[in-house]
C-alpha cells in the first residue's frame, strides 16, 4: 500500500493523529446511534463500510462519503493515499466488522487497544491464542499484514462483545504511518496490554 505522510499541521492546530482520532469517533458514534436505533442509515452505512475491509483506501467510491473528509487530503493534484485517509478507512471499515449484528455499542471512547486485547487474554501472561496473534500484530512490518492481523483480532473481539476505540485506533494508525511510528504505537499497544499505562494523552 503505497501512501504519503499527508495533511501537514502547524503547532497552533491539531496533530494528524488529533484529526483523524476527532473525525472518525464523530461519524462512528453517528452510525453507532443510527444502526443501534435500527435506523436505514445506519443499517445501510455499515453494511456499505464493510464492502471496504481488506481494500485500499479509495478504491471503494460508495463509502468514500464516510471515510473521505478535507482535512485528510495534503496535495489534492496526488493520486496516492495521504496517511490520513488510509487510517481513516482502516478503522471505520473495522468498526463496520466489528458492530455487525451486535446488539450493544462496539465503539466506546477510552476503550484502547491494549486493554481490549487483554479483555480476550486475561491470562496475558501465558502462552495463549490471542498472545500469539497480538505478538504477530507487534511484528507487522508493512500496513497490509498489520491490517490482516488487526482484522483477525478485531473479530475475536466481536465474538466477545469487547468494545474497543475506533477513533484512538485510527490515530495510532497514522502514527504507525510516520518514521518511528510502528515502535512507538507497539510500545503503547504493549503497555496497555500488560496495565502499564498512562491516560494523559488520548491519542497514544
Amino acid at each position: 500500500m503505497t501512501i504519503q505522510k499527508g495533511h501537514t499541521v502547524t503547532a497552533s492546530t491539531k496533530t494528524n493523529a488529533e484529526v483523524v482520532r476527532d473525525i472518525v469517533s464523530k461519524r462512528i458514534g453517528s452510525l453507532q446511534a443510527n444502526y443501534l436505533a435500527n435506523r436505514p442509515a445506519g443499517v445501510a452505512g455499515l453494511a456499505r463500510l464493510r464492502r471496504g475491509v481488506g481494500k485500499p483506501a479509495g478504491s471503494v467510491p460508495d463509502i468514500l462519503e464516510y471515510t473521505l473528509a478535507a482535512e485528510f487530503v495534503g496535495d489534492p493534484t496526488d493520486d496516492e493515499a495521504t496517511a490520513l485517509e488510509v487510517a481513516a478507512h482502516i478503522a471505520m471499515t473495522l468498526y463496520a466488522t466489528h458492530q455487525q449484528s451486535q446488539p450493544r455499542r462496539m465503539h466506546e471512547k477510552g476503550r484502547r487497544f491494549g486493554q481490549a486485547v487483554r479483555g480476550l487474554a486475561p491470562d496475558k501472561g501465558k502462552d495463549t491464542a490471542v498472545s500469539r496473534r497480538f505478538a504477530l500484530l507487534g511484528s507487522a512490518d508493512e500496513l497490509d499484514e498489520l491490517t490482516h492481523h488487526l482484522r483477525g483480532m478485531v473479530q475475536l473481539m466481536r465474538g466477545a462483545r469487547i468494545s474497543l476505540d475506533y477513533g484512538l485506533l485510527a490515530a495510532q494508525l497514522v502514527r504507525w504511518q510516520e518514521p518511528g511510528g510502528p515502535t512507538i504505537v507497539r510500545r503503547v499497544w504493549g503497555r496497555d496490554f500488560h496495565a502499564v499505562t498512562s491516560t494523559k494523552n488520548p491519542t497514544s
